[in-house]
Parts: structure tokens; C-alpha cells; sequence
């Protein structure tokens, strides 16, 4: 209770460092890569944003069927993973969205990813209104800030003008994605060769408050961990349990847990609490806690409007990875192929 209390105490505090801090990035990623523009679509497709967010609402609403493919409240974390996927990859230029023999959907890290037919949806509504205009890139930054407006989290603006790129290669998903064994170090080291701070990396990592993950991640948490009968010391035992029911034996890859036990579909700040009470579900969230380097800033983000306000420019920032504008890559008319040679 005390710590609540102390919690509370310093919240006006933190919001407002959060807020000046929100108002320094916002205004440093106007100019940030030369070809983005906030206004990119105001005139070549000016609901474009519009556009984006009715059918990400109306997909979220929608009750998964066998028809309806990964359809639902799953929509928003998956989008968003499949942003962070593709931008850490060859950058923001959609090429996590292609189907051809080797490509970056058939590495072992993207095996899990899914959105893939929302994001067809979405594509053939902006297609019906400004055929050839809109990228698949801009899609997945727009669709994947509009999920976590849908799950509780602030609007961001987000620029626009990302081109398509061309080619994907399962082996550069592999090399450039992290791992969710890492540990800080090379949590940070992964991130800074995307151009991202160690601080970007803590508040990224707050995505994983939607969302869920396959249980053969977490067996060297129950299963695995040397002595303790494979179970990591520091769990708590109902957690332990709770996890176990779940995920029963080691090598499940076919059944999830969520990332955030108490509020799995909630875009909040429970994720940092979580790491701070040793509940959090991967290993390379949990050492963002552990290492005294990391743990300053996550004791901040459990501050709601703290995470809240720093999320979007964190987002903004990663959106901007290697991006193709002007002339550079193509507009995908279909998302999983390159357009053939004499499309619009």
C-alpha cells in the first residue's frame, strides 16, 4: 500500500515530464526523415486516415468465424506486431506482408504472425477510393496506431509518404528481429542498429501489454531453467500455477498465454507493473526490471499517461526506419506481391 501511495504522490510530477517529453520528440520527428509528411495524403487521398480507422473499427467488432480469417480484437496487437516486424526488417517498406517462396513470413521468429487478412481488407477499401495511392507501409503505421487507439491507448499522428519495397528474405527477419530470451545488452544493441535508443527500447516493449504468445517461449521460465525443477526462482508460485494451466508442458506451439495477465486486451500501463511485481510472461521483459540501467524508467511507465504520452513518439520514431519515399520502391496495389511490370 505504502508503495501505491508514493505512487500516486508523484504522479502529477511524472505526467508532466511525460507530456514536455511528448512535446520534444513529437516536434524533432517532423523533419526527421526528408519525403514524410503529415499531410502526405491531403490531397491524393484525403481520408485516407478515415478510411484506415473505420475498417480497423469495424474488424475489431467483428466476432472471429472460420470465415473471417484472424478477424476480432486480435486485430490490434496483431497489426501492431506486424509493424514492429517489418520495420526491423529492410525498414518500414511492408515487406513482412509478401507471399513468395523464402520470404520473411516463413522465418522462424514472424511463424506466429497474423493480421495478414485485415490488412487485406483495409487495402482493398483504400484501393476502391484512391486506387495505386496509399502504400502498404503507410497502412501498417496507420492500422497499427489505430489498434492501440482502439484498446485504450492516445492517438498520435503519424506521417506519411513510406513507398513499398520490392523483395523479402526469410533470413533477414532472423538476423534483425530480437529474441524474446535476450537480455538487456542485447535487447539494446538490437534496437540501436535500428537507430533506437535503450529508453525507445523500454517503451516499445510496452506494446506487449495486447497480445499474446506461444507457450514454447516461456519454457525457459516453467520448464527449462537450470535447477529449481526448471521453473525460475523469482516467479511467484500462483503465478507459476496460473502459467502452468495454461501451458502444460514444454513445446507447446500451438497454444498462446497472454503477455499481460490482468488486462490482455487493455492498452495500459499494466505491463510495466507487471515487471515490477515479477509477473511479466517473457524473460526479455522481465530483465528490463531486473537491470538497475532499465529499471528507473520502467517504475516511471507504470504511469499510465507517463507510457501513454511517451508510446506514440517511440512509435513515430520506429516508423521512420529506412523508409523508401519519392521515387524509391513502388504502391503496391496487393500487398503480398510487387506489382507486374505496367501497373498503375
Amino acid at each position: 500500500m505504502a508503495r501505491i501511495h508514493r505512487d500516486v504522490s508523484v504522479l502529477g510530477s511524472m505526467a508532466l515530464v511525460a507530456l514536455c517529453l511528448y512535446c520534444g520528440v513529437a516536434g524533432a520527428v517532423l523533419n526527421y526523415t526528408p519525403g514524410l509528411r503529415y499531410d502526405f495524403y491531403k490531397n491524393s487521398c484525403p481520408r485516407a486516415d478515415d478510411i484506415v480507422f473505420e475498417q480497423m473499427t469495424e474488424i475489431f467488432k467483428t466476432k472471429p468465424t472460420a470465415q473471417d480469417g484472424d478477424f476480432g480484437k486480435n486485430v490490434a496487437p496483431d497489426l501492431l506486431r506486424l509493424h514492429f516486424h517489418d520495420c526491423f526488417v529492410r525498414g518500414c517498406e511492408g515487406s513482412v506482408l509478401m507471399d513468395k517462396p523464402g520470404s520473411e513470413k516463413t522465418a522462424p521468429p514472424n511463424g506466429r504472425l497474423e493480421g495478414f487478412d485485415a490488412v487485406d481488407k483495409i487495402k482493398a477499401a483504400l484501393e476502391g477510393e484512391c486506387p495505386g495511392t496509399v502504400s502498404c507501409a503507410d497502412l501498417l503505421a496507420f492500422a497499427a496506431r489505430d489498434g492501440v487507439r482502439l484498446t485504450g491507448g492516445f492517438f498520435y499522428r503519424v506521417p506519411a509518404g513510406r513507398r513499398d519495397g520490392y523483395d523479402s528474405i526469410a533470413a533477414e527477419a532472423t538476423k534483425n528481429l530480437p529474441d524474446p530470451r535476450m537480455n538487456v545488452d542485447q535487447l539494446t544493441l538490437n534496437f540501436k542498429n535500428q537507430g533506437l535508443t535503450r529508453d525507445e527500447m523500454v517503451i516499445l516493449s510496452g506494446a506487449h501489454t495486447i497480445g499474446d504468445v506461444a507457450c514454447h517461449h516461456i519454457d525457459n521460465r516453467l520448464y527449462t531453467y537450470p535447477g529449481n525443477n526448471g521453473v525460475v526462482p523469482s516467479l511467484p508460485r500462483a503465478f507459476v500455477k496460473k502459467l502452468k494451466g495454461i501451458c502444460p508442458r514444454p513445446n507447446l506451439f500451438d497454444i498462446t498465454v497472454d503477455m499481460d495477465q490482468v488486462t490482455p486486451i487493455r492498452f495500459d500501463s499494466q505491463y510495466y507493473k507487471n515487471l515490477a511485481s515479477k509477473t511479466s510472461v517473457l524473460s526479455s521483459d522481465q530483465v528490463l526490471y531486473d537491470d538497475v540501467r532499465t529499471r528507473p524508467l520502467v517504475r516511471v511507465l507504470e504511469s499510465k499517461l507517463a507510457f501513454l504520452s511517451k508510446f506514440g513518439p517511440a512509435m513515430v520514431r520506429m516508423g521512420n526506419i529506412n523508409v523508401l519515399t519519392g521515387n524509391q520502391g513502388e504502391v503496391r496495389l496487393n500487398c503480398r506481391r510487387k506489382n507486374s511490370p505496367g501497373s498503375a
